[in-house]
Parts: structure tokens; sequence; C-alpha cells
């Protein structure tokens, strides 16, 4: 009796939970169960990921072992909460696990990541059967991901011309999802070239941007790089090309350093230095003693036949004559300013002028004309003679490497103010009667285009020049000074002329001091550092020094 009084009460109970599940059908829910084992909540939340700390712990998390040891913890992230993309890691066996900044920094990357601060980071452990609670972690990143060229591809062909020459030869944008980060940084962008297959060992410097992913560059900078490579003038050539990222945190100083896959591209290079030479000079007594030295050369202007010479003439005469023979000269003609075949001698005082030589009509005018530095950064205003600067007929504009003090500074003419530029806007153009230029002391190369009235004070670094037994008693009196060889622009190349040395030796310094000086060990024309003295004869010689590649200068007589 018993035994079926249970089975109909057992019965009867299922019969009742079939009937109360058939009515609440509509409003059944699901709920998660608790965790099987609890993933403790770190102290910290926020994560820094510090980029220059990269094997450090980027985090620590921990969790209640309530299943045993020996058992196998998967540790996962996602970037949601429903950890619908879940990745893994690592593992552990024991109840903890930590990564290292630059693990965990390249795990979010790789999750598609684009922002860099507070991305949201969510967090859990799983066994094969059980899985933890979630945590969150807000997390700086940083990226591993190098910036990409967008504009230019591999094979893409560059045909550069001087008419172009400060035209924008191709603009790009760099890919880079770290600048639209609200980060506190500062990113530098610098594009290099390097000849092909060379790993970039030396590479050259084209272009910088900060902070500004759209970056261009002109036929001009282009140009320059191509030659450096080694592409000569007037040639087609194969270039790499390839951006490097620099980021600064400003609060910390700290940088991070991605170097971009290069992209090899074809230039067709041009010649920069401009060709205004010509057959005709100035020849007399004025000039060159009549022919006993070269005659003083007349160059192009934009006019074609008409000529124009820069020139420091003597008390005397002169005269015009083609390739340093009589066979063509001219001479005055029978009106002031005409000439004649054959004419007679032009009569002039000591100074500097501008002659120009017209030979469409056989015309000439004589004009004073000097181009100096004054200042109380170089010669108290006046108190003695300006600065000159020399006509560079390479690039048709002035130049002069010029020592300069603390003060201001402005352009004149023939030592006078009736004529005289500074620059207003700071911008590097002269102006009129402009604002007086401040400059800090240092030795400059002076550069002013008189065509569009600009200029530019470049430092420079090193002034060359020669010491010895041979020409100075080793530094008794300054050493012989090189002047910089503007005929070759993209080689830092040194000239010096005339120089006469007695029986002795001799070597290269910089700035008639001992701290950088050059020798040559192997008498082979190469110059190393603090090297052996250099013999020689009696005689008047000049050397050209080239430092364009700095870890192998080298000189030669010329």
């Amino acid at each position: 009796m018993k035994i079926y009084l249970k089975r109909f009460s057992f019965l009867l109970l299922s019969l009742t939970l079939l009937l109360g599940a058939c009515e609440t059908e509509e409003s059944f829910t699901i709920t998660s169960p608790d965790p099987e084992f609890k993933l403790n909540t770190p102290g910290i939340s926020s994560v820094f990921l510090n980029f220059s700390l990269p094997d450090n712990p980027a985090f620590t998390i921990s969790w209640d072992d309530q299943i045993g040891s020996g058992t196998d913890y998967t540790v996962e992230m996602a970037t949601e909460a429903t950890f619908a993309s879940p990745v893994a890691l690592g593992t552990s066996q024991a109840s903890s696990f930590s990564m290292s900044v630059k693990d965990f920094n390249e795990a979010i990357n790789n999750a598609g990541i684009t922002t860099f601060k507070d991305v949201a980071i969510y967090m859990r452990v799983k066994t094969s059967n059980a899985t933890s609670n979630e945590i969150l972690l807000l997390v700086t990143t940083y990226p591993t991901k190098e910036p990409e060229i967008d504009g230019i591809k591999e094979g893409d062909a560059f045909v550069l011309s001087l008419d172009n020459n400060d035209a924008v030869a191709l603009t790009f944008n760099l890919n880079d999802p770290i600048l639209d980060s609200s980060l506190n940084i500062d990113i530098e962008y610098i594009i290099e070239a390097a000849a092909p297959n060379t790993d970039f060992a030396t590479p050259i410097e084209i272009v910088k941007s900060k902070n500004n992913g759209t970056i261009s560059i002109t036929n001009s900078q282009l140009n320059a790089a191509a030659i450096q490579s080694g592409i000569a003038v007037d040639t087609a050539g194969d270039l790499e090309i390839r951006v490097r990222s620099i980021i600064t945190d400003k609060t910390t100083q700290q940088t991070l350093e991605r170097i971009g896959t290069p992209i090899k591209i074809n230039v067709t290079t041009y010649l920069t230095v401009l060709d205004l030479s010509t057959s005709w000079g100035i020849v007399g007594s004025a000039a060159n003693d009549w022919g006993a030295t070269p005659d003083l050369p007349l160059y192009k202007t934009d006019v074609d036949g008409v000529l124009v010479a820069y020139v420091n003439l003597t008390d005397g005469e002169y005269k015009f004559r083609e390739n340093n023979d009589w066979g063509n000269n001219l001479g005055t003609g029978g009106s002031a300013g005409s000439l004649s075949s054959g004419g007679g001698n032009i009569a002039v005082t000591a100074g500097s002028y501008k002659i120009t030589l017209d030979l469409n009509n056989n015309t000439y005018t004589q004009e004073n004309f000097s181009l100096g530095i004054v200042g109380g950064a170089y010669n108290d205003w006046g108190a003695s003679p300006d600065f000159m600067l020399e006509y560079d007929p390479y690039s048709d504009v002035f130049r002069g490497m010029v020592t300069l003090i603390d003060g201001e500074m402005k352009f004149r003419m023939n030592n006078d103010w009736g004529t005289n530029w500074g620059d207003d806007g700071k911008d590097g153009t002269l102006d009129p009667g402009g604002a007086n230029i401040v400059v800090t002391a240092g030795t400059y190369f002076a550069t002013v285009d008189m065509n569009d009235l600009t200029y530019t004070l470049e430092p420079v670094t090193n002034v060359w020049g020669l010491v010895g037994g041979a020409y100075n008693n080793w530094g008794a009196t300054p050493d012989a000074q090189f002047k910089r060889d503007w005929s070759k622009p993209f080689n830092d190349i040194w000239i010096l002329k005339d120089v006469t040395l007695i029986d002795g030796e001799f070597k290269f310094r910089a700035n008639n001091d001992w701290g950088v000086n050059y020798g040559d060990d192997g008498n082979d024309g190469t110059l190393e550092a603090g090297g052996a003295n250099i013999v020689t004869t009696a005689g008047t010689y000049s050397f050209e020094l080239d430092f364009s590649d700095p870890n192998a200068p080298t000189y030669k007589k010329i």
C-alpha cells in the first residue's frame, strides 16, 4: 500500500510542475549562474602603458583558486562586455597572471584598436569547464604599427626640372591614427631617402613635419636628396623613401621611434647650379694688369646678350674682351656709354662696381655696388667697413661667411645708409629700411637673393683652415681660411686657393682650434681625426677639402 502511495505522489508532483511551466512560458527567463570562481578586481583599474618600459608588468590579476592545483587557467580579454570576440592573452596554473607592457600593448593593437586613451578592456579567466566573472580596465596604449604613406606607391616616377624648382613635386598623407589621439604628445615625421639596397645606412633627410600628417616635397628637395643618394645630374635613377616617426611624451620626454616600410620610386634629376658663364671678361690695369692673370668674368643675366660683373677695381683703365684674347675687344665709342670694336680704354677710380655689358647695343654701364652687413653684431653700426658679400654666379645670389656677436644687423649698399634693408616680419624677406635683424653669436653663411629680396643666415659649425710649421708656425697667426665651394651645393666641399707654404708640415683644423683637427696617417689623401702631419715642400698651392662623407673626409691639391 505504501509503495503505491509514493508512486502516486511523485506522479502528482510531476503533473503540477508541468502545468505550472505551461502557464508561465511567456515570462520565462534564463539567468546566468554565479561564477564558479572569482576574479579579483585589481587595486588600479586605469593602466598607462609606458613605451619606455616595455618589459615592466602592465598588470597583475589574481583569482580565488577553488578548483585545485594543476588546473590550466586561460586569461582572455575582449573589447566588449559580451566577449563576442575574446582574445587569449596566456595561460597559468597558478591563481595569478601578469603580462609585460610590450605584450599587452601589442595584443590590444592587434585587436584593431584605433584609439589610444581610455581603451575599455574586459578580462576574464576560464578553465575547461568554468568561467570567472569579468573585470574592466581602462588602458592608455601606444602605437606599434608604423605610419603608412598614402599618395605614392612603388614604382612611381618623378621627372624634376629647374623650371619647377620651388614647385611641389609630390604631396602625401600619413595614415597614422595616433594623430587623432588626445594624448599629451608631439609627433615628428621625418621623410628620409637612400640609395636602393643600402638599408638606409646613411639616410638623407628630405623634410620634417610636426603633428601634421600631410607633407609636401618640392622639386628642389627631392632633387637634392636624389643627387645626394648618387643619382647623376640629368639622369633617371631609383630612390627609396621612408617615413620615420618620433613620438615624444611631453610630460616624461620619453621618445618612441617607428620606421615605415621603404617605397622605391624613380627620379629624374636636374642641374641646380646655374650656368651663367660667358666667354667675355674685363681686362686692364684696373683689373688684372692687362692680362697678367685671367680676365674678370662677366655673367649672363635674364636678358640675352646682356652680361654683368661685380668687381673690385683699382685706379686705372679697363676694356672688354672675349676669350682672354685681343682678337675681339670693345672699348669706348663715340658717345658716353657706347662701345666700339677696338675702342679706347675706360678710366676708373678704385672701388666696388657693378658693370653691365649690353652686346645687343654695344653699350655699358658702371655703377658703385657693394652689398654688406652692418650692425652692432658686426662693426658697431659702421665704425669700420661693412662685411662685404660676394657674388655667387652658380646660384645668382650674394654670399659670405661672417662671424657675428650677439646683437642686431642689417644689409646695406656701398657702406651707406641711403639704401638699406631689414626684416619687418622676421620671415626671411628683406624690407627697405626695415627692422633690425636680431642674431646670436656665431659664424654664418649669409645669403642674399637680390631677385626676390630674400636672405638666409645658416649657422656654420666648422670653419676650416690650414695650420702648420709650413704656414703660420702652428698657429702663431690665424690659419689660412678655406671658403665653401658653392659650385657643388650638395657636397660639403671647401676650397683654399694660392696659399704660400715653406718646407715643413701642416694639418687641417676647424675654427683656429685644436679641438677638431685632421691629418693623413697613410699619406693617401684620406683624412683621419688627429692624424699625422702632412709633409710639404715650399711652393704656392691650392687645396680642396671634401667633408661630404663625414666618416671618410678627403683632401687634394688642385
